[in-house]
């Protein structure tokens, strides 16, 4: 690779920004040319040739010598290491390559280029090889997790809802518990209903099913599973569940579960919102959200979601309810529906408002302004 420009920057320009190990800080331009050298090529299409082949052993010690080769041009040199280990996430983890990656998992960043100046005069890695290689190993995980579920799947086996719940604890990223969600959601829908009552028992046992327990419940169009996984589930898969029920379910039952939901504080705004779909042709849906507009806690949701259905007659009925409030709180949740409406009729209801003289001096001259707009 002799004869590459370099255009090394000296290490005394970004000293501050870069870690003690860094080698070099180069201009990306001569990366890129680094990484466009005829031999540099010829190599990458050695590692793609290797993988396409499924010669994962001999693909895994090319990117081993690769990794040692000082010859290389730096940027080339973690570029094809890059190139490398992308081939290798996409075959079987054969204990050579296995063994590379896990040896690259560890590499720190030796090639860094220079930011956008106007953004900080800060170095940033052009490649990270570690990086890179222990995605190669998050994907070998969770695809040998997938594998084994599909099989456990096919024989009926409830193996991996047990051993998903046991996993609980680990990070929200657990490549394993991604591979088993995947088969969920893949297999074949008659395979499931297997696997419903031990999905079910973890979670009314407290355990956490959470993720599986959703698919099956969307898949198996199940709402007593449904109801489990609103109640129990932690809130990011509580809230998937109310954002996945309106198209899974049919309009009634769905808005059953819709309604429990809105009843759990950290998914009921969300809930409320996916009831004000439901509103544009159910009137159970708009009885719901105009017992809930009063509401401290959900009235604000509520009124949005009455707001986004667009019909004048919705406009009307809260203009009606607005009069006949007695309380300001309340009241300011109707006006906030009517506002969030803006269509003439909801003007048209605030200002018939204003003119009862009704409320607090600060709620007309909040709606008085707002009017004028």
């Amino acid at each position: 690779m002799g004869g590459v420009p370099t255009a090394i920057l000296t290490a005394g320009l970004l000293l501050a920004a870069l870690p003690a190990f860094a080698a070099q800080v180069i201009d990306a331009g001569v990366a890129s040319r680094a990484t466009q050298e005829p031999s540099v090529v010829a190599t990458a299409s050695n590692l793609t040739s290797l993988a396409a082949d499924g010669r994962v052993s001999e693909l895994a010690l090319r990117v081993q010598r690769i990794s040692t080769d000082r010859t290389l041009e730096p940027a080339a040199r973690e570029w094809l290491l890059d190139r490398g280990l992308h081939e290798l996430a996409r075959l079987a983890p054969m204990p050579a390559a296995r063994t590379v990656v896990q040896q690259l998992a560890g590499r720190r960043p030796e090639v860094f280029t220079r930011l956008d100046p106007d953004h900080g005069d800060r170095a940033t890695p052009l490649y990270d090889t570690g990086a890179t290689a222990r995605f190669v190993l998050r994907a070998w995980l969770r695809a040998e997790a997938r594998a084994q579920t599909e099989a456990d799947l096919a024989a009926g086996r409830t193996a991996q809802i047990e051993r998903f719940a046991a996993r609980a604890s680990a990070d929200v990223q657990d490549p394993e518990r991604a591979g088993i969600v995947m088969a969920f959601e893949a297999a074949p829908r008659a395979q499931l209903a297997a696997q419903r009552n031990a999905a079910a028992a973890i979670m009314a046992a407290g355990g956490r099913a959470d993720e599986i327990a959703l698919v099956l419940a969307r898949r198996l169009v199940d709402a007593e599973l449904a109801t489990l996984v609103i109640g129990h589930a932690e809130p990011r898969i509580a809230l998937g569940a109310v954002r996945s029920l309106t198209s899974a379910f049919d309009s009634h039952i769905a808005l059953g579960l819709l309604q429990d939901a809105s009843r759990r504080a950290d998914i009921a705004s969300a809930a409320l919102l996916a009831i004000g779909e439901l509103a544009s042709h159910d009137a159970a849906a708009r009885t719901i959200l105009f017992e809930q507009i009063a509401d401290p806690g959900n009235g604000p949701s509520a009124a949005a979601a009455l707001a986004s259905v667009g019909d004048p007659a919705i406009a009307v009925e809260i203009g009606r309810r607005l009069r006949v409030t007695t309380a300001d709180q309340p009241r300011r949740l109707h006006v906030l529906a009517l506002k969030l409406d803006a269509s003439p009729v909801a003007r048209d209801e605030l200002r018939r408002f204003l003119a009862t003289g009704q409320g607090s001096a600060q709620l007309r001259s909040d709606v008085q302004q707002w009017l004028e707009r």
